[in-house]
């Protein structure tokens, strides 16, 4: 029984935002040394090559990659964030709104920064089935649609009490984040690590924007409860 509590100790722990965030936020900068050291190259390129669409494939798989990759795209990714937006501001969830506009727009700064300043080479070139324009690492498919379909989970998740629907949200989620970025590094236009490195970058973003959240709604009900009366 002593174990059981202990386990479910940690688990609680782990769900707090502030230490997911710090867990995210370490699993990030450690990716990001590898990459940058050049320790994660070769089993890049092992992964790379084992995952590989092959030239035989049937035209229908690329196509398909092709469809999952998208709606991790930029375009899909910001209309349904101001959706999101809109429909929070619209329910006078405007703490919400603002918090998760903040985080999209801090996801694609810290993407499209660490792009430039690592400089890392996308995968040659006569292996790409999709236009790229930017350089790897990270992975931006990966950060943002981590970022953006994590936090519409979070919300969709308030609107049942129901733990296997909950369940079912972050798995639908997770799976849909899976398979974005796998996508990428079958569709030969990112290194594994740049989708991993991703993963970690848009999960912190999402845990910085939860605590935020948390914090104001404890600091609201901080400013509503009544101050008890001193006893003579």
């Amino acid at each position: 029984m002593k174990q059981n509590s202990e386990v479910g100790h940690y688990i609680d722990m782990l769900k707090t935002p502030s230490v997911q965030v710090i867990l995210l936020g370490t699993c990030f900068v450690l990716v990001m040394l590898f990459v940058h050291l050049g320790v994660s190259q070769s089993m890049d390129e092992a992964l790379y090559a084992s995952l590989q669409l092959n030239t035989d494939a049937p035209k229908w798989v690329a196509d398909v990659l092709r469809d999952i990759t998208a709606l991790g795209s930029n375009t899909v990714l910001l209309f349904v964030a101001v959706v999101v937006v809109v429909g929070l501001a619209m329910h006078k969830q405007r703490n919400k709104a603002y918090t998760f506009a903040l985080a999209v727009l801090l996801g694609l700064c810290i993407a499209f920064a660490l792009k430039a300043g690592i400089d890392r080479p996308r995968p040659p070139l006569s292996q790409h089935n999709v236009d790229v324009y930017t350089q790897s690492f990270p992975s931006a498919h990966a950060t943002l649609s981590t970022l953006v379909y994590f936090y519409l989970a979070y919300l969709l998740c308030h609107f049942s009490s129901h733990r296997k629907v909950n369940a079912f949200t972050y798995f639908a989620a997770a799976f849909l984040v899976f398979a974005i970025g796998l996508s990428r590094v079958m569709l030969g236009v990112h290194w594994p690590s740049d989708v991993l490195g991703g993963w970690f970058a848009g999960g912190s973003v999402v845990a910085i924007c939860l605590y935020i959240i948390k914090w104001k709604q404890k600091l609201h009900i901080s400013k509503i409860e009544p101050v008890q009366p001193k006893e003579q």
